[in-house]
C-alpha cells in the first residue's frame, strides 16, 4: 500500500473501486482519492472552502477559465460533504468541498469497505460515466 508510505491512512473504501485518504495529523475525512485502473493515477484530491456559495463561486470562476467539465453540486455520503468536481488538465478531479467530516489526531478511525450502491451520493446530478475511470493512465499521459 504505496499510500502508507506518504503517511496517509486509509479513512474508507467502496469494494475495490475507490479509497480515501486522511493526514493522520489530524485532518478532513479523505485528502486524497484513488480509483482502481490498470495503473498510476490520481482520481481527485479534495479542497474544503468555507461554505456552499464558495463551491459555487469556485465552480463558476473554474467555468469562465474553460474548465466546465465536471460532476456536482451534491452531497456525499462517505465524508458528508457538499462537493463540485472540475476536471483538471490531465484526467482527474479537483473536488470543491464543504462540511466535510473531520478526522482528529490520534483517533483510532475504524476504515469500513462501503458497497459502491450505499457510498457515492445522498443527491445531485448523475456522475459521468467515465467519472471512476482513470484517464492520466488511460490516456498515456501518466
Amino acid at each position: 500500500r504505496f499510500y502508507e508510505a506518504l503517511g496517509l491512512r486509509l479513512s474508507d473504501r467502496s469494494a475495490d473501486v475507490i479509497a480515501f485518504m486522511h493526514s493522520p495529523h489530524g485532518s478532513d475525512h479523505h485528502l486524497v482519492a484513488l480509483a482502481k485502473s490498470s495503473g498510476p493515477g490520481l482520481h481527485h484530491t479534495s479542497w474544503d472552502v468555507g461554505g456552499i456559495d464558495e463551491i459555487g463561486a469556485g465552480m463558476k470562476q473554474m467555468e469562465d477559465a474553460g474548465f466546465s467539465e465536471g460532476w456536482g453540486v451534491g452531497r456525499h455520503i462517505l465524508g458528508s460533504n457538499y462537493f463540485h468536481y472540475v476536471r483538471d488538465p490531465w484526467g482527474s478531479y479537483c473536488e470543491y468541498s464543504f462540511d466535510i467530516d473531520y478526522i482528529p489526531k490520534g483517533l483510532a478511525w475504524i476504515a469500513r469497505d462501503h458497497a459502491p450502491e450505499d457510498s457515492f451520493y445522498l443527491w445531485g446530478p448523475s456522475a459521468p460515466a467515465e467519472f471512476v475511470e482513470n484517464h492520466e493512465t488511460e490516456e498515456g499521459e501518466c
